[in-house]
């Protein structure tokens, strides 16, 4: 499999953070399709302002999966420092920190399996 499909699966950041980084020109394509699929990504993304307060199985996904997301977008920028997504990583470290304490005060438990960053 090479690196921009691993990138493409949840586990292929992971993955591509363990390898030794690339020469900076061959990051270019390799970071601005991640860039792309992380921009389509975060479109996507469940607001947890419209879940059911009251229903805490959906907020506990919710919360996950934006908290796994914050993960993928530090994974990202780790790898890419010049990312064009660079601007907004201090804003997905502090929602991920604020969600991440949401999910242990609502006793949420893990149920996404797959990248866990």
């Amino acid at each position: 499999m090479t690196r921009g499909a691993l990138a493409a699966t949840g586990v292929g950041v992971a993955l591509a953070i363990a390898v030794a980084p690339a020469p900076a020109a061959a990051q270019g394509g390799a970071c601005a399709r991640e860039a792309a699929a992380i921009r389509r990504a975060e479109a996507q993304l469940p607001r947890i302002e419209v879940a059911p307060p009251g229903d805490r199985q959906i907020v506990c996904i919710t919360l996950e999966t934006n908290i796994l997301f914050a993960r993928r977008h530090a994974a990202h920028l780790a790898q890419c420092p010049r990312s064009p997504l660079a601007a907004g990583g201090e804003a997905w470290r502090r929602t991920a920190a604020r969600y991440s304490a949401q999910f242990q005060e609502r006793n949420c438990k893990p149920t996404i399996r797959g990248y866990r960053g």
